[in-house]
């Protein structure tokens, strides 16, 4: 009777282990089904986004599984041109295109007719004129648009009279005037058109400082170790800094833009002074000649003084 009990018991026992043995069989086809799946859902290469890639551009979905992309050329791909952007408007849904600096004219403006999703437009520093932004008119979605340093007038500006949904322009130095520029307000009256000034007409800072124009306050040094802690600018009130370099080495001025982006203005050697035009609420980084960031400051609306103190060497 008792050899009965144990040879059932150790019956059951392999019955037991067959079982487990099973399920982990189950459990494995079925993880490695879920692993397939998933690797069925990685997005095949995007033949646009990579010919953009190649002539130096960025291109990067703006949101984890969303449609819409985000192209920039502004930091590389500067040789871009009218030819080259035909072949990136094959990007579907493009969103936000950045051109800054790029060899990009009016004709080649005909191409972003096709971006009817376009929201943010970066065209600073290009040679586009008149004629260019006409082909802008359509994009009616368009938000953000940046035509500073461009060979624009007031005529372009005619062409934008449609686009409702436009908040921030940006015409500094141009030929856009101010009678221009209210025209347009006029039209789309929750636009703000940013006029900016000629630095070319500003004072020097000696000047300014025997007119007793004297800064009112002093810009708070704040130390950094990367630029991506930075918050970015925000548009404020028309101001002017006046930078002193009292660091003992030669450094580099950047601006941390309203999207985020860096742009190099200056190159300050030690015992330089620079006046500079600026917006309360943006942000200006001092690096040294690699890049490497040391700190930052903050505009307020007064006029100020933004010293860049002795660096502590690591």
């Amino acid at each position: 009777m008792g050899c009965a009990i144990q040879e059932n018991v150790h019956e059951g026992r392999r019955v037991m282990k067959k079982l487990f043995s099973l399920i982990l069989i189950v459990v494995a086809m079925v993880f490695s089904g879920t692993i397939n799946a998933e690797e069925k859902k990685v997005e095949p290469k995007n033949k646009a986004a990579e010919s953009i890639k190649k002539m130096g551009g960025f291109a990067r979905r703006i949101a984890q599984g969303s449609k819409d992309w985000e192209v920039e050329f502004h930091l590389r791909g500067k040789d871009l041109d009218d030819k080259g952007l035909a072949k990136v408007v094959e990007l579907k849904s493009i969103v936000s295109l950045n051109l800054r600096g790029t060899k990009i004219t009016d004709k080649g403006l005909s191409h972003l007719s096709k971006l009817k999703r376009l929201k943010r437009l970066h065209l600073e520093k290009t040679q586009v004129g008149d004629k260019g932004i006409e082909h802008l008119k359509d994009l009616t979605e368009l938000e953000y648009l940046n035509l500073y340093s461009t060979k624009i007038t007031d005529k372009a500006l005619s062409s934008l009279n449609n686009l409702k949904k436009l908040k921030r322009l940006y015409v500094w130095q141009t030929k856009v005037t101010k009678d221009g520029a209210e025209k347009l307000k006029k039209a789309l009256p929750k636009l703000e058109v940013i006029l900016g000034i000629d630095l070319s007409k500003l004072p020097t800072y000696e000047k300014v400082k025997k007119e007793k124009l004297k800064p009112k306050t002093t810009l708070k040094w704040i130390p950094i170790t990367e630029t991506d802690s930075v918050p970015k600018s925000i548009n404020g009130l028309n101001t002017q800094i006046f930078f002193e370099n009292k660091s003992g080495e030669p450094v580099k001025l950047v601006w941390k833009g309203y999207n985020g982006q860096l742009r190099f203005y200056a190159l300050l050697k030690p015992g330089d002074k620079r006046q500079q035009n600026s917006y309360s609420k943006n942000t200006w980084i001092i690096t040294d000649l690699n890049d490497k960031p040391y700190g930052y400051f903050m505009v307020k609306e007064e006029i100020s003084t933004a010293v860049v103190p002795k660096l502590k060497k690591k």
